[in-house]
């Protein structure tokens, strides 16, 4: 057993130095063993069972496509570490390359020798801390159509709008507006009756009773359309697009732990809160 195979061994497995010692010692000295014991032992770190909410989100466009995906575990120091930051960007080419339009098949995609899972339960072990894929969403948008996005605070929050036009600056500054604003819709018009008579008892639930006025008021501010402009709070979304000549075709928002409810342990590719994840994939 040598240091060089040890430091091999770390470098390559990110492992402890009493890790990669032991792997040597049952492998006799075996580097290639030595690595097979190393990573058939990653396992996700049991940690004290918290709510695995914290993390980072991700978008990545190329060409006609474009992927946002989450990748949850449980402290926000996470999102300074290094090895965590590291899998969450080295993701992005690999799956936006596959055919994956889910997070279950998201997990199986193969990058080198490893599934997307296993380099997560990888990391997992290297952060000592749960970690996991929690959602993974693929666009596809027309040639003619143009993707905007914006990634707020590192990976908090991320968003993508659709033009059916390609304007790249108003795409992103869009894209801006949906991470500062955060839309529940995109437009009034389009929000069926069911849809409104939950968002009325939501809101009077929260406010008290209220005309159908102040409603409607509420409608067109959670509405991407009809918001200020976060540019010009003078304008509206809609005096942009109509002086433009565009229209949003749809716009999509992840933010980090949305819909996990941090007391309950639920279903988390659903919201736990009574929120809607305004995220739906375009194939």
């Amino acid at each position: 057993m040598t240091l060089d195979l040890i430091k091999k061994l770390r470098e390559e497995t990110q492992s402890g130095i009493l890790e990669c010692k032991k792997a040597l010692q049952d492998a006799n000295g075996n580097y290639e063993e030595a690595l097979k014991i190393l990573k058939n032992t990653f396992v996700a770190h049991d940690g004290n069972k918290r709510v695995a909410s914290k993390g980072l989100c991700n978008v990545f466009v190329d060409q006609n496509q474009a992927i946002l995906y989450e990748i949850n575990a449980e402290t926000d120091f996470v999102s300074k570490n290094e090895n965590f930051i590291h899998l969450v960007q080295s993701l992005a080419s690999p799956l936006l390359a596959s055919n994956a339009t889910n997070p279950v098949d998201a997990k199986k995609i193969l990058i080198g020798e490893k599934t997307v899972d296993e380099m997560i339960s990888q990391t997992s072990s290297i952060i000592k801390e749960n970690a996991y894929l929690r959602r993974f969403y693929r666009v596809v948008k027309e040639d003619s159509y143009g993707f905007g996005t914006y990634i707020h605070n590192q990976g908090k929050v991320v968003t993508l709008v659709i033009l059916n036009k390609d304007l790249p600056i108003l795409a992103r500054d869009l894209a801006m507006q949906v991470a500062a604003n955060s839309p529940s819709y995109l437009d009034t018009k389009y929000i069926d009756l069911d849809t409104m008579n939950y968002e009325r008892f939501m809101y009077e639930k929260n406010h008290g009773e209220v005309n159908d006025e102040l409603f409607h008021r509420h409608l067109e501010d959670i509405s991407l359309t009809t918001q200020a402009w976060v540019k010009n709070p003078d304008l509206k979304v809609y005096e942009i697009l109509n002086e433009q000549g565009v229209e949003i075709i749809d716009f999509f928002r992840f933010e980090l732990g949305q819909g996990i409810d941090s007391k309950l342990s639920c279903r988390l590719d659903i919201p736990c809160d009574g929120s809607k994840i305004t995220v739906t994939p375009i194939y």
